[in-house]
């Protein structure tokens, strides 16, 4: 048996289903029977469930595994622990977690022969088709459930729960006892796992809603046909983004549950666009009846609770961002990714934001800059925040400039410039998603806003290297060289001495990667007040000419 895997030996002891399952009489529909339950007797199963359990909760935090190979059963191990004891532990499962949604349900699962099992099986079903709105059948119950009853009070029970609804196609097919189709997520599945968000069992089991939540993640995320229609069919349902809004809204969450919902929600944003309307109804519905007095009757949408998540993530104790295993900067990180994928200046995305709103996300945003750099996870919140930049309203403009932020937009723009131009280690691609995105939110700012282009422009260049660039300047002009309607021809920059932003800067107008050069190229330009003759004495005429053929400014020829 050491040989073997342990989930070959689950799959040994598993009952085999008959080919014609249980029918009840109409009286017995509803049975009423005592509710002490058989206790499992058999210290060999609990040890292979137990080691099961810890083989699944490695693979659930691993990501997907390979499916395993089936190798013939042990007789043994299924003489040690007969399908009616395995099939009173699902059914005693059952019970104890529905009596957690219903109280006044109570099944007995102390049956010794296979009709009665079968009775208790057939009332926790129609139970459940009534509670969750779908049927189940027995080898689903037996499958699913079993090892969180017996591997009870195991710490990791609830990683098997969910590792066995994640695996079930991967283990149940053999001998012909089971039939799944392994190209469809039935609705049941989806609708347990948002039941589950939820709910909370007792106060010593694992984080419930949290693994509700990654399982609904791993259920619906994708482009093939099988996670979209798990998608459609959430989306669709009655109650499923109800419960997803219930527990982004509940209050006392530990950081890492609110995380694995908020990733939910935002991957619900970004490919399903009409699960919005339906998530700001929910949440409007939701929010009407908890607001205080002096807001009596206000709602609230989508952008107004991921603004006060948003909120207490950064603001709530311990200083943000915390420890290691604080889980607050991943948070903070999705909230601002499903921002940006909300589009709050698009309406038909989502309702307006309000000012208010609108003021809280800029001071938030605001508060995020001026973390230090040194923690990596709050490095990554900063180029968060400058993809949110890219879209925002010119009210933030004011909110960066009040704030000394703009200083910290030039920080994030050197270092970014360093990586691409000095480190090198990247693709065209990877240059362009690191550099473009700071280089794009600058020219907005500077075009927009006359004391944040003073700021950039100093920063750049530097007040006390002017008066060299000047005189310079003056003898460059003095020549009286012309092209075009530019009245320099210096084919080297006058002023950037290596190293130097404004070096790296002139680097990125000559990229490889077009986008790179041409973000460079508008953010220099407008640097220079759109004067071609300054912006050839800074960056040079060699640098700087195809860009001046875009702008109309020198005559290029046509096959340039």
């Amino acid at each position: 048996m050491a040989d073997r895997s342990i989930a070959d030996q689950l799959v040994a002891i598993l009952p085999p289903c008959r080919s014609s399952s249980f029918q009840p009489s109409p009286s017995s529909a509803s049975p009423t029977l005592d509710d002490e339950v058989t206790k499992l007797k058999s210290d060999n199963v609990v040890q292979s469930l137990e080691r099961w359990n810890d083989d699944l909760e490695n693979q659930l935090l691993a990501g997907p595994v390979q499916k395993p190979s089936f190798t013939a059963t042990d007789e043994n191990l299924e003489n040690n622990c007969s399908p009616s004891i395995l099939r009173v532990a699902a059914n005693k499962l059952h019970a104890s977690i529905l009596a957690q949604i219903d109280p006044s349900f109570s099944v007995d699962c102390d049956c010794d022969d296979d009709a009665e099992a079968d009775k208790a099986t057939w009332a926790v079903s129609v139970h459940l088709r009534r509670v969750f709105g779908f049927e189940i059948t027995r080898q689903r119950i037996a499958s699913r459930w079993i090892v969180l009853e017996v591997a009870r009070p195991n710490r990791s029970t609830i990683f098997t729960f969910f590792g066995i609804a994640d695996e079930w196609e991967q283990l149940a097919i053999i001998d012909g006892r089971f039939s799944y189709d392994e190209t469809e997520i039935e609705q049941h599945e989806i609708m347990l796992y948002a039941t589950l968000l939820d709910i909370e069992l007792v106060a010593t089991s694992p984080d419930v809603p949290r693994f509700a939540s990654i399982c609904l993640f791993r259920a619906t995320y994708g482009n093939d046909d099988v996670t979209t229609s798990a998608r459609r069919q959430f989306v669709n349902s009655q109650h499923g983004l109800s419960y997803l809004m219930k527990a982004l809204l509940r209050g006392g969450q530990p950081a890492s549950r609110l995380f694995s919902i908020l990733r939910n929600v935002h991957h619900l944003i970004a490919s399903c666009p009409e699960s919005i309307p339906k998530m700001e109804h929910e949440l409007q519905t939701l929010t009407i009846s908890i607001v205080d007095d002096e807001k009596k009757g206000e709602k609230h949408g989508l952008i107004e609770v991921l603004v006060a998540t948003l909120a207490w993530a950064c603001r709530s104790e311990p200083p943000f961002p915390g420890g290691p295993s604080d889980r607050r900067s991943d948070l903070v990180l999705e909230i601002l990714r499903a921002l940006y994928a909300l589009d709050p200046n698009n309406p038909s995305k989502s309702s307006r934001p309000t000012h208010d709103t609108l003021n809280s996300i800029g001071a938030i945003l605001c508060e995020l800059l001026h973390f230090p750099n040194s923690d990596e996870r709050v490095y990554a919140i900063k180029l968060a925040v400058v993809a949110l930049l890219l879209d925002a309203p010119n009210e933030f403009n004011d909110h960066l400039v009040n704030n000394d932020c703009v200083k910290r937009l030039v920080e994030i723009l050197s270092y970014q410039a360093s990586v691409v131009v000095i480190e090198r280690t990247n693709s065209s691609s990877e240059d362009a998603a690191a550099v473009v995105p700071i280089l794009l939110a600058l020219q907005r700012l500077v075009q927009s806003n006359e004391s944040a282009l003073k700021l950039v422009k100093e920063a750049i260049f530097p007040p006390e290297d002017e008066d060299e660039f000047e005189q310079k300047a003056e003898a460059e002009i003095a020549k009286g060289k012309t092209e075009g309607k530019v009245h320099a021809t210096n084919m080297a920059p006058l002023d950037a001495p290596r190293g130097t932003l404004r070096w790296r800067l002139i680097q990125l107008m000559t990229w490889t990667e077009t986008t790179v050069k041409r973000s460079a190229c508008e953010l220099l330009w407008a640097l220079c007040d759109e004067d071609s003759t300054q912006f050839v004495l800074r960056t040079g005429f060699g640098n700087a000419i195809h860009f001046l053929g875009i702008k109309k400014c020198v005559n290029l020829p046509d096959n340039v």
